[in-house]
């Protein structure tokens, strides 16, 4: 799956007409749309809620596509039902506001400088739903979140028309299946490793996060993440070498994930003189489009090794 440009307005002969006012108070929902906004205003990562977990992917733009795109797979949405615009047309809303399309789903969202995708989409179905901007039509939830401008003036910044059920899958994922880890071991399967949590002894290690194999050779997978430069100490580089050192299992070679502009060049080197394989979060990108870049850095690490007499 992709996300693209290619959405497409609703197109269909018979579309339901509606009132965003709901007709009935308090208003009947079913039990997966009950569920859904309990996820979104207590349960998901990283919101204001003392029973919100954190999760690391949901803010973190490196792996936003790919974490939105999970997102997708679990909602039933295809690239065509989706738009990220930095402006809704008012007329388009209007549109929406009095009849819809009820054999597809639609997300059209803008998104806050340094938002990702992820967090555009949450923030703007919980803002709907606290608002009362939202109506049950069949079996979608259709919604809009607005933005006050002036008096009496609001502007969209968001409509929705999405299958509550399918939200509530997509809810579940991100609070208990999605993490920096297992994204990291889907981009491993994807080249055609096998993996696994890291062991030692037939029991899991915290030395290391993952385990993974491919042909005759083994690696021990370290995942670091760090928001800035400032979060590295100095002696990180040392400290985690010497780590990756203490390997029983001389055959294992160790490979960091890291935001590798975070690392100063003599890191890089000390790390590079101990046989860690850096693999950058830009590489796990290509690697989860199935391009192995773990051989690749092997090789091109061993001539730089060979180059600068490391």
């Amino acid at each position: 799956m992709e996300l693209t440009e290619k959405f497409e307005k609703d197109q269909c002969k018979n579309p339901v007409e509606y009132s965003i006012i709901h007709k009935e108070i308090p208003i009947k929902m079913p039990g997966d749309m009950w569920e859904a906004i309990s996820y979104l205003l207590w349960y998901v990562p990283d919101i204001s809620s003392i029973q919100s977990k954190s999760n690391e992917l949901i803010s973190n733009m490196e792996y936003d596509y790919y974490t939105f795109i999970e997102i997708m797979t679990y909602m039933d949405l295809k690239d065509e039902d989706c738009l990220f615009t930095d402006k809704i047309d008012e007329k388009l809303a209007d549109e929406y506001k009095k009849k819809i399309c009820t054999n597809s789903q639609k997300l059209i969202l803008t998104q806050s400088d340094g938002e990702t995708k992820t967090e555009s989409l949450l923030r703007h179905i919980r803002n709907a739903i606290a608002h009362g901007s939202f109506n049950i039509v069949e079996d979608l939830m259709v919604g809009f979140d607005e933005k006050i401008v002036g008096k009496d003036l609001s502007k969209t910044t968001a409509i929705f028309k999405i299958k509550p059920k399918n939200l509530l899958n997509a809810l579940k994922m991100l609070n208990e299946d999605l993490t920096n880890q297992k994204l990291i071991a889907k981009a491993l399967k994807n080249t055609k490793y096998w993996v696994e949590p890291y062991q030692e002894g037939f029991e899991r290690s915290n030395k290391f996060d993952l385990f993974a194999k491919k042909d005759k050779k083994k690696y021990a997978i370290e995942i670091r993440n760090y928001k800035s430069k400032k979060d590295i100490d100095k002696g990180f580089a040392r400290e985690l070498a010497h780590n990756f050192k203490n390997l029983k299992d001389e055959r294992v070679r160790p490979v960091l994930v890291i935001n590798t502009s975070f690392l100063k060049e003599e890191s890089k080197n000390e790390l590079i003189a101990y046989d860690v394989l850096i693999l950058d979060v830009k590489n796990i990108k290509k690697m989860l489009k199935g391009r192995d870049m773990i051989r690749e850095i092997e090789q091109a690490q061993t001539l730089y090794k060979y180059k600068n007499k490391i």
